[in-house]
């Protein structure tokens, strides 16, 4: 693109040479170092693009080969100012034109995102409007390091963040230490209890930290709780004379039963695109959305898709530019009736999606019984899936006072 656009600035002519020798005059414009591009033969020769200032050196050489040469167009700032030099207005255009892309150039117009999964793009872009420094923000009042800090502050997944700004693009790189989604609960450094997640039986306990209060095989509810993180001190009467407060911290996994429920209509409306389809424009500058006046849309039933551009010069130099482009697409609408065979392929697809969503967040399935049952309008996928998962979730730790009673009969024990 840059080269392209350094051609242009500096002009190129394009060409036809015919001759004795052309293939000769191609040899002595590469000895010469004359740079030459978009070669074809032609039917008596080649057609190519050469710069000006290479045009003015082939003199010699067309005399040399016996060649002649023929301009076909002429490219370029320089001719198309010399067509337009009477016109003022032109030029005071381009004057202007360029001042404002100068201009444009000092804000930020295009923000790219990189490498976040558990912290969506549109969580990072209000972070980056509460700091001032999101689309249409002065280059110059962003600082980056200032913004990586803020930005690890305020959300602790984010344990490395690199923001760079180049040309009218802001490129913000994170990195996250994705924990395991009961981790996230804790925000500061209290004590905390570990609790039942969900109803089930708890299959596998491991404690690393804190009193543990069931054992495998027991059979809770959520909000239950599963380990404590207070630890009783007692003396030798088995009475407790002081509290210790730990953090608990355990793997603790549970059979839970999910239910299943799925309605499948057997009536439906079943949508055919047709051959008919049109496009439309709309024109977003800054806020300001210039839409296509003589637009109609000739269809009562369509299906409609939007692709949204935003202009740019090169890959870094965007401007507030967006163009979107509207698709529609006629269809016919008609009502159609389900097999019982089709039905039950719709229901096993729906329910092998459900279960890939649970393998996906880590849920071991270990068994599901769902049937399938006719109704007045339609079928009812339902039952039940069996799977083992973890089941730990943190509530803060409630902080016991020993009584001056207790305290009091713990010293005369001793």
């Amino acid at each position: 693109m840059l080269l392209s656009l350094m051609k242009y600035a500096k002009g190129y002519v394009y060409v036809r040479i015919t001759g004795y020798a052309p293939e000769r005059f191609l040899n002595l414009c590469g000895n010469r170092d004359i740079l030459i591009w978009n070669l074809l033969p032609c039917e008596d020769g080649y057609e190519f693009c050469i710069s000006v200032a290479g045009f003015r050196q082939l003199k010699p050489i067309l005399k040399k080969t016996r060649t002649k040469v023929r301009i076909l167009r002429r490219v370029g700032a320089p001719f198309l100012t010399f067509r337009y030099r009477k016109r003022k207005l032109f030029g005071v255009g381009l004057l202007f034109f360029g001042m404002l892309l100068y201009y444009l150039s000092g804000f930020i117009w295009n923000i790219e995102i990189n490498g976040n999964s558990y912290l969506s793009n549109e969580v990072i872009l209000d972070f980056l409007k509460d700091e001032a420094c999101t689309f249409g923000t002065k280059k110059s009042d962003i600082n980056c390091q200032v913004l990586e800090e803020a930005l690890r502050s305020r959300y602790s997944e984010v344990i490395w963040t690199s923001i760079k700004i180049y040309g009218t693009k802001m490129t913000v790189d994170i990195q996250e230490n994705l924990l395991p989604e009961e981790q996230y609960e804790k925000q500061d450094d209290a004590v905390y209890d570990i609790v039942a997640a969900k109803d089930g039986v708890v299959t596998e306990i491991i404690t690393r930290s804190g009193t543990p209060l069931v054992t495998a095989g027991t059979e809770v509810k959520k909000g239950d709780l599963l380990v404590s993180g207070c630890v009783e001190i007692k003396n030798d009467a088995d009475e407790v004379v002081e509290y210790l407060y730990h953090s608990s911290d355990a793997d603790i996994v549970g059979k839970v039963v999910y239910p299943y429920h799925d309605v499948i209509k057997k009536e439906y409306i079943a949508t055919t695109p047709t051959e008919k389809s049109c496009k439309d424009y709309t024109l977003l500058i800054g806020e300001i959305t210039f839409k296509n006046p003589f637009f109609h849309n000739p269809y009562e039933e369509y299906r409609m898709t939007t692709d949204t551009y935003q202009v740019h010069v090169t890959d870094n130099f965007y401007l507030p530019i967006w163009v979107t482009r509207y698709n529609y697409q006629e269809v016919k609408k008609q009502q159609k009736s389900h097999s019982e065979k089709e039905i039950r392929q719709i229901a096993s697809k729906n329910l092998m999606n459900y279960l890939q969503d649970l393998e996906e967040k880590g849920i071991q399935i270990i068994g599901k019984n769902v049937i399938i049952k006719r109704t007045d309008k339609g079928y009812l996928a339902s039952g039940t899936i069996e799977v083992y998962e973890s089941i730990v979730s943190y509530q803060p730790t409630e902080i016991r006072n020993i009584t001056s009673e207790e305290r009091q009969n713990a010293d005369e024990s001793d």
